[in-house]
């Protein structure tokens, strides 16, 4: 399928050419540092007002403008029954559409995924301890479901990545973690807690700096790149995994290279996680099927970008 594709640049000359698509804000973890996305004020069950068409029919008019690659997330965006379709109707104009999970519901759906289309799931998993795994979640969920989700996404083809957000109550694991994953064939994202969403005594009594994972990865690592998508280092082990890091809180290099926008599951365009507001509404745009009326927010967004450069330590001391 050839497409006719504009770039969408905004006044800082960054391309957009990714969405994270916040398609439910039902979760059945209760994890101590979720950030929701950035979204304020919203309560835990909001209704899921688009549907799996209004998807698609918002990723076939971004495609034109290259928006290419897709994230779907949440909440936990497998407690949506239609998941997979909303996969489906977004497939056909996107060459990456991935998911953000965190693995609990995961062994069931896999098959649907994978039928459906998507290419990986990103799933969290934050610990080998089920004590520690249980803590970080708020008392739910078990490790060795998790795991089977991870096997069985892998047998149905699915590419799977881990998310291991790095706190003092598991920043001794993360070797461990990452062995496992050198076992399974998959790559890590080594993720930096961030204050936001994260209760201020919360944040003061797990935020772990990145800098020995850094240094253990610099000793291991074979090689070490850049992602193009938000200066992003990658360390390539002698296994062949990559360990990606993530570390976005004040940090100038990777706002510079940000290629994305979100959606709310109220179809607002969300400029940055950081910034709630303004917001761009195209709910009436995708649901009416309005070509211009969704071309026309796109470009309210874009204008709308702004870096975040907020310093680290304007928050929490």
């Amino acid at each position: 399928m050839s497409y006719t594709t504009r770039e969408l640049r905004d006044s800082y000359g960054r391309k957009v050419d990714s969405f994270r698509l916040i398609v439910t804000n039902r979760c059945n973890y209760h994890c101590i540092f979720c950030h929701r996305e950035g979204l304020e004020d919203v309560l835990p069950y909001t209704s899921e007002k688009l549907k799996p068409g209004d998807y698609g029919f918002l990723a076939k008019v971004a495609r034109n403008f290259g928006v290419k690659y897709y994230k779907l997330t949440g909440g936990e965006p497998l407690l949506r029954d239609d998941v997979h379709e909303i996969v489906r109707e977004i497939k056909p104009y996107a060459e990456e559409v991935s998911i953000v999970t965190n693995g609990s519901l995961l062994r069931d759906k896999a098959r649907l995924l994978a039928d459906s289309g998507v290419d990986r799931v990103n799933i969290s998993l934050h610990s080998l301890r089920d004590d520690v795994y249980r803590y970080i979640t708020g008392g739910v969920g078990r490790v060795s479901d998790i795991l089977d989700g991870l096997k069985t996404s892998l047998d149905y083809g699915i590419r799977v990545k881990l998310n291991v957000l790095v706190m003092r109550s598991n920043v001794d694991e993360v070797s461990d973690i990452i062995k496992l994953a050198e076992s399974y064939g998959v790559d890590v994202n080594i993720i930096e807690l961030i204050p936001l969403g994260t209760p201020p005594d919360t944040y003061k009594r797990e935020h772990a700096a990145l800098d020995p994972v850094l240094e253990f990865l610099e000793e291991i690592a074979t090689s070490k790149i850049t992602r193009e998508f938000q200066n992003r280092p990658v360390y390539v082990l002698p296994s062949g995994i990559r360990v990606e890091v993530v570390a976005g809180y004040g940090n100038s290099l990777m706002c510079s290279a940000c290629t994305r926008l979100r959606l709310t599951p109220e179809g607002c365009i969300k400029t940055c996680l950081y910034v709630s507001k303004p917001c761009v509404d195209i709910y009436e745009a995708i649901t009416s099927r309005s070509e211009v009326g969704v071309i026309e927010g796109l470009k309210r967004a874009i204008s709308l970008r702004k870096p975040y450069f907020k310093s680290r330590l304007s928050t929490y001391g």
